[in-house]
């Protein structure tokens, strides 16, 4: 009898072998993109994403609500390329910094998590009459391990979910904004001319 459980317990870990050994011939590069219309000028938009300080709020990652023990740090670069933000919460820590910021149409930045790779990601901001496309793309690898591989699959949906639901918390934001502006108003001017009859 004890041979048989000898005998299954082998397949067993036969088995959890093969599925290891597969997973870490599986790519764990990624690439995904978020994008999301917003109703408003790519100027208020692009003055949330270039300064670090804004992420709080619309950023699911960066929001004291939502994230436990978060702690952030900001360094003297308040805004565009080399603007930073180191944190630390209980998932661990990280560094985002911007490595490249073109006004009101495109921010690149790199982010550094806890014993993981670097991702480089970008903002692409398109305007389209009253509204302003931004596109949210990040690319990278996954750490090494037998089980990254599969991970790998299900990361990129993810994340792309996550973005999206951080997007639309920018677009909350901005469209109150927007909402909440003074009217402008346009005032136009006549002038009159009096002409004095002839032969006078």
């Amino acid at each position: 009898m004890l041979k048989y459980y000898f005998r299954a317990l082998l397949l067993f870990g036969s088995v959890i072998l093969f599925f290891a050994f597969l997973g870490c011939l599986i790519p764990r590069s990624f690439s995904f993109t978020s994008e999301l219309a917003i109703a408003g000028k790519p100027e208020a938009i692009f003055a949330q994403l270039n300064s670090l300080e804004n992420w709080p709020n619309w950023s699911r990652q960066f929001n004291p609500a939502e994230i436990t023990d978060l702690k952030m740090q900001f360094n003297e670069q308040k805004s565009g390329k080399d603007a930073a933000l180191s944190w630390t919460d209980l998932r661990g820590k990280g560094k985002i910094w911007i490595t490249k910021s073109t006004p009101n149409q495109r921010i690149e930045y790199a982010t550094d998590f806890e014993m993981r790779p670097r991702m480089f990601s970008s903002f692409e901001l398109v305007e389209n009459g009253d509204t302003t496309t931004v596109s949210w793309s990040s690319n990278g690898k996954l750490p090494w391990g037998p089980f990254y591989g599969y991970f790998g699959w299900l990361f990129p949906s993810h994340m792309k979910t996550e973005y999206l639901m951080s997007l639309e918390k920018l677009k909350q934001f901005i469209e109150a904004e927007n909402a909440s502006a003074p009217a402008v108003t346009t005032t136009t001017e006549f002038s009159l001319r009096v002409l004095a009859p002839q032969g006078v």
